[in-house]
């Protein structure tokens, strides 16, 4: 998959690709799910597949213009589900009984509640300590729970995004995720009207085969998804995914990733493809040889697209300092934004 954007493939429903993430054992990243507390760093790939513009690319070899997208995040909210809950959740003014997140039917009047999962590992839950820049006051942007918020209700979105402390026991309390700058940069496009939710399940230091079936973080990926879907007028609407520290160099992942995409749209009950974006490692740090799985991952899913590292530092073998972090957030919501017309 080329960095730019990929061609569209055909026309597509309402909103795009999902996401899967796939593990393997770990190669030389994060620890994996046996558990232990520190990263490992056996592998350190040289950097590989960077290379792109700083927007980040979209699947590999096809060299279609980004900008061919058709819309896809305002047109489907489907109408025809009946309610699959009761009992709004107790703040955002988003969620109370649900309306039909699963069927892609016909384009519906009402105000879209679009829907983000967040996935992955640390990366993806933050480390970098937050500054003030990373607060939003945007009553349109809302997260599922979230670090320091009341559990199982839409709040007001600010990071980090993830719940806390995590697995490992780290404390992420004070950290800030590329997600809620994914969120600031959606909503420069919203449509009218509308409002956006994050629903985050990283977790650090972990393999993709805690996520996938089978996995111990996989039950909590379900749970945070059917109460995401009791949510008025909520659709399902994309995946961002920053995992493979703790996979780095295994020639199984890729498969994982399209098995975690499909396990999540399972889990939605939708029948369309939303749009699943990659990220690539960093480079100057332990795994960055990974990322040419990064790009095969995103050439396997029905709607994939990676976003470049390029650019970007650490602050150690294995995290973006807080600048990259914002960067990052920046890309994947813009490739987002490309990949449903908004």
């Amino acid at each position: 998959m080329t960095e730019m954007s990929r061609t569209i493939r055909g026309t597509r429903s309402i909103l795009l690709l999902p996401f899967l993430f796939i593990i393997a054992a770990s190669g030389c990243g994060e620890s994996d799910s046996s558990g232990a507390t520190g990263e490992n760093d056996n592998t350190g790939g040289a950097g590989s597949g960077t290379g792109g513009t700083s927007t980040g690319s979209t699947s590999a070899g096809t060299g279609g213009a980004s900008t061919a997208s058709t819309s896809a995040g305002t047109g489907d909210a489907a109408t025809g589900s009946t309610n699959a809950g009761t009992g709004g959740d107790a703040t955002g003014g988003t969620a109370s009984a649900s309306s039909g997140a699963g069927t892609g039917g016909a384009p519906s009047s009402s105000p879209t509640f679009h829907i983000f999962m967040l996935m992955g590992q640390s990366n993806m839950a933050g480390v970098a300590d937050k500054q003030a820049s990373d607060q939003n006051s945007d009553e349109r942007l809302k997260v599922l729970g979230g670090c320091n918020q009341p559990a199982g209700q839409w709040n007001l979105a600010n990071p980090p995004l993830s719940d806390c402390p995590g697995e490992k026991g780290w404390n992420l309390s004070t950290a800030v995720d590329p997600g809620i700058w994914f969120g600031k940069t959606l909503l420069g496009k919203l449509p009218e009207g509308d409002t956006i939710g994050l629903v985050a399940t990283a977790e650090s230091g972990e393999s993709i085969n805690t996520f996938i079936s089978g996995g111990s973080h996989h039950q909590m990926i379900l749970n945070k998804i059917a109460k995401a879907k009791t949510a008025e007028n909520a659709r399902f609407a994309g995946v961002i995914f920053h995992q493979g520290e703790s996979d780095s160099g295994q020639s199984s992942w890729p498969g994982k990733v399209v098995q975690l995409y499909n396990e999540v749209k399972e889990a939605w009950g939708v029948d369309y493809d939303v749009p699943f974006i990659l990220g690539e490692l960093p480079a100057g740090g332990c795994c960055s040889g990974h990322n040419n799985l990064v790009h095969q991952a995103a050439d396997m899913l029905p709607d994939g697209y990676w976003v470049t590292q390029q650019g970007t530092n650490v602050m150690d073998q294995y995290h973006f300092d807080h600048a990259s972090v914002v960067l990052m957030g920046t890309r994947y919501g813009e490739k987002m934004i490309e990949a449903l017309g908004w």
